[in-house]
């Protein structure tokens, strides 16, 4: 993972039929807050899911329109990709 970013914890894949994968990914900020985010999609089209929740227990979601502009969804480089992305968006 990039130090551009939190600290990714914990990382883990789930392979479902027909191409869907699912990522559960445990983020650690700076600070300490602990953030829990699913990514849940088909490795051949259409849009990834991302779930997520902060440490207070709240969730958010979000669709990933064009998730092919972070490379294939196919392994722990897309999920860094995109966590650079969305933590550099969020710093803006």
């Amino acid at each position: 993972m990039s130090n551009r970013h939190s600290a990714v914890r914990n990382f883990r894949r789930v392979a479902g039929e027909a191409g869907h994968v699912s990522y559960y990914v445990e983020v650690q900020s700076g600070g300490g807050d602990t953030r829990h985010i699913a990514f849940s999609g088909n490795i051949f089209l259409g849009p990834v899911l991302m779930s997520s929740r902060d440490g207070d227990g709240r969730w958010d979601h979000q669709m990933i329109d064009h998730p092919r502009r972070f490379g294939e969804f196919v392994s722990a480089e897309w999920v860094d990709r995109f966590l650079d992305s969305w933590y550099e968006a969020q710093a803006a």
